[in-house]
């Protein structure tokens, strides 16, 4: 059965991730360097970024402060 809701937490998470990939790229940071600045490992990291992975509120307040941007700005897409 089809569940509407389901299709549309995918496409938030891969929205989500393509944002935080285009900052990350506009601040010219590798995966590499952003993983380590939040303290993560880079293949987490990279499913973030790839919209595989819902991260936890405490993963976006790192990835913000990694980034040098409010949490807000993660959302504006």
């Amino acid at each position: 059965m089809y569940n509407e809701n389901e299709h549309s937490d995918k496409e938030y998470l891969i929205n989500l991730g393509k944002r935080i990939k285009y900052i990350r790229l506009q601040k010219k940071i590798s995966q590499t360097e952003i993983a380590y600045r939040c303290g993560f490992d880079k293949s987490n990291y990279n499913t973030i970024e790839s919209g595989k992975r819902n991260p936890t509120i405490i993963s976006l307040i790192k990835i913000s402060k990694a980034l040098n941007i409010s949490i807000k700005e993660l959302f504006e897409f």
